[in-house]
């Protein structure tokens, strides 16, 4: 979601709480811009199931005598290790509510050793109020050029066809999949409720980090604004990392350390990441979404185990710039490399100029990964080992697995969408590591066009006759840039890109002429 301001959700990922970020509007009339919405979800264990059970071999700790100042680990008369008497089988009352949140909050100051500055709401929104929220702000925020414009992003990695609306299947993802919501500057939680307000402690103890964060540094400020996808991916691979590291240390202490209250009801239904009917929303934007909440726990326990919670904060000043950054704690900060157009449109072919970065997207790794990965899981084209993505690969915090070989050695990305009235098409220069790492995804690339049935023309355009991708295409590899052109036609992409010529694949020139030191389009 785009252009309505910042909501931090919680995302129903797997068998817990993963979060994301979202731009959203309103709660019984006031923005909801600057808010932070978590996505979650039930099936394997993300960062753990989120119903803690309290262990028989806990024993319950008496009440403490309260501090005579607030110090750390205790929070508005509760412990971080006191028993409460909260039982949810018929949902929280006000007086279980405020022990429940306290004594969470006193926990999460525990485990990050930071103090909270001040006292946090919150409060329930009801299921079928929180869908008519979000689809009044979807269609308020999504005009029809920008609809347009979306549709072409998700199109561009063959996750939506060409009638398929973008938008709505975004839509449906936020009505579904998400459980709570923080408000920065606002100090307030709400949890997506059923029926009667039921908590679980890890959408609980995850929101609590937002909040902790925007005491801390402010989660409203455009310091976590992005004006790209994989930009916004980079900041959430810090801030929701952080909030899902609290939480699954959280969770780790439930039953043998702290006495943790119990969550009501069956688990939620595993996600098929793994094969089976696909579900009923998008999946590639779902694995699209949640991959800061996959490995951005890793990417902060890296931080953390080298240099404490100090380290930690000094990301905060020097935040990752890229998804691959998040996906490979290794990598270091350094700026994805600059990539410019170049050639412009001609015979009509215009760009949306005040979309995204001067009218570009830039999906990342992450988005290019996906593609790849759901071409396997919805169209049985294993271009990569996609059954892979349940095995992670960076310790105990990481979820998911984002890595393959045509995807590693990303250095840049931006999509630039083109229309003509009707006609739509854009140009999408992708800039690698090595000519190796080039020549891998342009490999990858061509087997995902013959999956979808496309076939070479003399000219060297490959042509998708029928079905939802059907369109022509055009692959220029130049060095270490492969450049993807894409019309209705393929006369139209000698319009869209003049300079991609016929038979002209690869030119394979030692010094590649896609990196520029401007942002320019």
């Amino acid at each position: 979601m785009r252009g309505v301001g910042v909501v931090c959700v919680v995302l129903l990922v797997c068998a817990a709480p993963v979060f994301a970020t979202m731009d959203a509007g309103g709660v019984n009339g006031d923005s909801l811009a600057n808010a932070g919405a978590d996505l979650v979800e039930n099936g394997d264990a993300v960062v753990g199931n989120g119903i803690a059970s309290v262990d028989a071999s806990v024993v319950n700790q008496n009440q403490r005598p309260d501090p005579q100042s607030d110090v750390i680990g205790w929070e508005n008369g509760y412990w971080h290790n006191e028993s409460i008497s909260v039982d949810q089988s018929d949902g929280l009352s006000d007086e279980e509510r405020e022990a429940y949140v306290n004594r969470t909050m006193a926990r999460v100051e525990f485990i990050r050793n930071q103090e909270f500055a001040r006292p946090v709401e919150v409060d329930s929104l009801r299921r079928a109020q929180y869908q008519k929220l979000i689809r009044s702000q979807f269609e308020s925020q999504y005009t029809q050029s920008q609809r347009a414009w979306e549709n072409q992003i998700w199109e561009a990695l063959f996750a939506t066809g060409e009638r398929t609306d973008a938008a709505r299947q975004q839509t449906r993802l936020y009505q579904q999949r998400v459980a709570g919501f923080y408000l920065p500057g606002q100090d307030e939680i709400y949890v997506i409720a059923e029926d009667d307000l039921v908590i679980d402690n890890a959408t609980l103890v995850h929101e609590l980090t937002h909040a902790l964060q925007d005491q801390q540094v402010g989660l409203a400020s455009s310091q976590f604004e992005a004006e790209t996808l994989d930009g916004q991916r980079a900041n959430d691979g810090l801030t929701e990392g952080e909030a899902s590291y609290v939480e699954q240390r959280y969770i780790q202490r439930c039953g043998d350390e702290w006495e943790c209250v119990e969550t009501p009801g069956s688990p939620r239904e595993e996600t098929p990441y793994g094969g089976g009917s696909l579900p009923n929303f998008n999946l590639a934007m779902q694995v699209s979404l949640i991959q800061p909440y996959s490995d951005g726990p890793a990417y902060v326990a890296s931080k953390v185990d080298s240099g404490g919670w100090r380290a930690l904060q000094q990301e905060y000043r020097n935040p990752p710039n890229s998804s691959e950054q998040v996906i490979d704690p290794n990598q270091r900060n350094d700026p994805p490399r600059t990539l410019r157009l170049g050639e412009q449109a001609r015979n009509g072919w215009e760009l949306y100029g005040e979309k995204g970065e001067n009218g570009s997207e830039t999906v990342g790794e992450t988005g290019i990964y996906t593609m790849f990965w759901y071409q396997g899981r919805a169209y049985d084209i294993p271009i990569i080992r996609w059954q892979t993505f349940q095995n992670p690969e960076f310790g105990e915090y990481d979820s998911f697995n984002y890595t393959s070989v045509p995807s590693d050695g990303w250095a840049n990305d931006r999509l630039w969408p083109y229309r003509k009235g009707d006609k739509r098409g854009y140009v999408w220069r992708t800039a690698w590591d090595t000519n190796r790492d080039a020549i891998e995804f342009q490999r990858a690339y061509r087997d995902l066009l013959r999956g979808q049935n496309a076939t070479r023309t003399e000219s060297g355009a490959w042509i998708i006759e029928n079905g939802e991708f059907a369109d022509a295409f055009r692959i220029v590899r130049d060095g270490r840039t492969v450049t993807i052109v894409n019309a209705p036609t393929e006369g139209d992409l000698a319009d869209i890109r003049p300079g991609a010529g016929e038979d002209s694949e690869n030119r394979n020139s030692r010094v590649s002429r896609g990196y520029h030191l401007s942002n320019r389009p």
